[in-house]
């Protein structure tokens, strides 16, 4: 029997752990990330962020966060309740030019997965499971890492705390 599922009301607003924010920096070969563009003032993880006071998927990523001079790559760890507006925004600021590595299920046989996810990023299935910040048990489901970030497109198994593929 399958558990009871409760989308849209389980909490969404995890914090991503920092070790797991500062590995993907370190495989991007990046300082930090320029923009957080879903966040909180509480667990953002780069110097410029959207809440959801900001409305993120309404804004222009690229235009709204960051002076042209700024290399411009963006963490997204959005809320898990509804991801196909934020993957389609992914999409539509991939192709513009923002670089963006964003957080969420591995949930492939989704639609939203399938239309904005599969050929579109190179997706990093990740292991181990991650332990969200102020949690003690790893996120129950698979959990991947999809890179928007140019024609590179595919997918491979991180093994993020050991670097390896």
């Amino acid at each position: 029997m399958t558990p009871p599922q409760k989308p849209g009301r389980s909490r969404q607003d995890y914090a991503t752990p920092p070790a797991f924010v500062r590995a993907v920096e370190q495989m991007l070969g990046i300082e930090h990330f320029d923009v957080d563009l879903a966040a909180s003032r509480e667990n953002t993880v780069a110097p410029c962020y959207f809440t959801e006071a900001d409305d993120a998927l309404a804004r222009d990523w690229i235009k709204d966060s960051l002076p042209a001079s700024v290399p411009r790559f963006g963490w997204l760890n959005p809320p898990y309740s509804r991801i196909k507006p934020w993957v389609e925004k992914c999409d539509e600021e991939a192709e513009r030019g923002l670089r963006i590595a964003a957080l969420l299920p591995a949930a492939v046989g989704a639609s939203w997965c399938a239309r904005h996810v599969h050929g579109k990023a190179f997706v990093l299935f990740l292991r181990p499971r991650l332990v969200f910040v102020g949690e003690t048990a790893p996120y129950p489901k698979d959990l991947m890492l999809c890179l928007y970030d140019g024609p590179r497109v595919g997918h491979a198994t991180w093994d993020w705390k050991g670097g390896t593929r």
